[in-house]
């Protein structure tokens, strides 16, 4: 993937023309996804685990590897008290 293809993926009609500004913009959306896609993708699995299935299962069947999983599962203000 060239940085062309992952600025129209990230930033669409947005590009600005200014490549710097664009690049740094993509970063930042990049990371705003992959926050809200971790937060997401932990409630589901959270939902997953309450409806008995294991984190192997998990894993088996989403592919997402089970220390993933179990982070990811876990409630933000949970992992910021055990810290």
């Amino acid at each position: 993937m060239t940085a062309d293809e992952a600025l129209d993926a990230l930033l669409g009609e947005a590009r600005t023309g200014d490549m710097r500004a664009d690049l740094i913009t993509a970063a930042k959306e990049a990371m705003d996804r992959r926050e809200r896609n971790t937060q997401h993708g932990g409630a589901v699995i959270a939902a997953l685990v309450e409806m008995g299935l294991s984190y192997r299962v998990i894993e088996q069947v989403t592919g997402i590897p089970r220390a993933t999983a179990q982070r990811w599962a876990i409630p933000p203000e949970r992992a910021t008290e055990s810290d």
